[in-house]
């Protein structure tokens, strides 16, 4: 009997050395392992300040240029396109997480985001497709307008100082009977077609800052031309 019994023990003794007796070695098969931890969710939301000015030289495909100035103030944004000659556009409308989608009064567009000290997008005016990068700017830069005698002068100024501006003043004759001021009712088509076109535009006088103050001319009176935010609106 003692015979059976010895190398019984020595086979269980061979087993608990190789591990194979279950509840008895630490490195048990079943034991689960771990995942590695997945990385931070990082934000991808635009960050738009709270009150901001940005603007760009832009140059079409064709060669064409204009300039842009945008103000930013909460959600209010004013915007202005002008090429110093003989064609401008005002957008005035709302940003929504730094997203601005807008026309102007004429039916050009402005497409843009705002990421910090960035605004990109582009400008559709009268066919033509202008692509912007825009850098915030501060101090005297920005877009300014005035008023003499029923004539209106904008420019948009660089931080070195010098600028691109036009003058407005009002509407030549037309085929169509149109109220310039009130085209709600009409379409695209016939504003881009039949009313903007009808605009009597030309180069804007320099604009100069003696003093740190804007100073120009409408035909010859003299003006303070004002410097314009985001809640700027106007006919």
């Amino acid at each position: 009997m003692k015979k059976h019994i010895q190398p019984l023990i020595v086979g269980i003794g061979a087993l608990f050395a190789l591990g194979l007796v279950p509840g008895c070695s630490g490195g048990s098969s079943t034991e689960a392992t771990s995942s590695p931890a997945a990385p931070p969710e990082t934000s991808t939301a635009a960050e738009v300040p709270a009150s901001a000015r940005y603007m760009a030289d832009m140059t079409a495909p064709g060669g064409e240029t204009m300039t842009i100035g945008i103000s930013v103030d909460g959600s209010e944004v004013a915007a202005y396109a002008c090429n110093g000659t003989d064609d401008e556009a005002w957008f005035f409308g709302n940003q929504t997480a730094g997203a601005i989608d807008i026309k102007s009064k004429f039916r050009d567009t402005l497409k843009a985001d705002i990421d910090g000290d960035v605004a990109t997008g582009e400008v559709m005016m009268d066919g033509v497709e202008y692509d912007f990068t825009a850098n915030a700017v501060s101090g005297l830069a920005g877009m300014y307008t005035a008023e003499a005698d029923g004539v209106r002068a904008s420019w948009v100024v660089r931080p070195d100082g010098s600028a691109t501006g036009v003058q407005f003043s009002g509407f030549s004759e037309g085929d169509r009977n149109f109220d310039p001021f009130n085209l709600d009712e009409f379409s695209d088509f016939d504003v881009r077609n039949d009313v903007r076109p009808r605009r009597n535009l030309g180069p804007a006088a320099p604009i100069e800052f003696p003093n740190n103050r804007p100073q120009s001319s409408i035909n010859g009176t003299p003006v303070t031309p004002s410097l314009m935010t985001g809640t700027t609106r106007f006919g």
